[in-house]
């Protein structure tokens, strides 16, 4: 898959009109608009073993929102029968390679009540939005994209010291998998794992 090298994103007007993309807005993450099953208020009670390893319901990942920058959280996504987070460094051609089918996985399981998420971590000067918009990730209500300021997400779900970290969990939010590397295929089969799990 060739990799795309981002391109800036129209800037703002004084009034803070255009900009990102032009995708409908909605919830806390203006990418989309939110699913309306989905939100804090259907999140699963934790279970005894919280944190960032396989078998662990998912502790809190602290990220920003795209568009204001304000602190934002993954419960928004409770609800969801399973759920795709990728830890994407801006650098990575891995990670662009990444971002540039997860628009084909978003549409092939949006039926299927799956939440598909980027985490976004600066480390070459594309932003979150601009990210957001050259892998034409806006639009989706199934999809969101956050930043990652400092790569914290990346460094509780990463397995390897490689970059593009993938992370599964199931409908009650426990980590099913945590790989690095994943092509479409490798993505769409543990989304099903995810989803086949009771």
């Amino acid at each position: 898959m060739p990799v795309v090298t981002p391109t800036p994103a129209p800037e703002p007007d004084s009034a803070g009109n255009g900009g990102g993309t032009t995708a409908p807005t909605g919830g806390a993450n203006t990418s989309s608009p939110t699913n309306p099953n989905w939100g804090p208020q259907v999140c699963p009670a934790a279970r005894p073993n919280v944190g960032f390893a396989v078998g662990d319901t998912l502790a809190d990942l602290r990220v920003k929102d795209c568009a204001t920058g304000a602190t934002a959280t993954i419960d928004e996504l409770c609800g969801a029968s399973a759920t795709w987070i990728f830890a994407a460094h801006t650098h990575c051609p891995t990670c662009q390679a990444t971002a540039g089918f997860t628009d084909d996985v978003a549409k092939a399981v949006a039926s299927k009540n799956v939440a598909v998420v980027q985490v976004v971590y600066d480390d070459n000067g594309t932003t979150c939005e601009k990210w957001r918009t050259v892998y034409k990730l806006g639009g989706f209500s199934n999809v969101r994209v956050y930043a990652d300021p400092g790569g914290a997400v990346f460094d509780k779900l990463r397995s390897s010291n490689y970059t593009a970290a993938s992370a599964f969990l199931d409908k009650n939010r426990v980590i099913t998998h945590l790989e690095h590397n994943l092509n479409k295929g490798e993505v769409l089969s543990e989304i099903d794992k995810a989803l086949a799990v009771p």
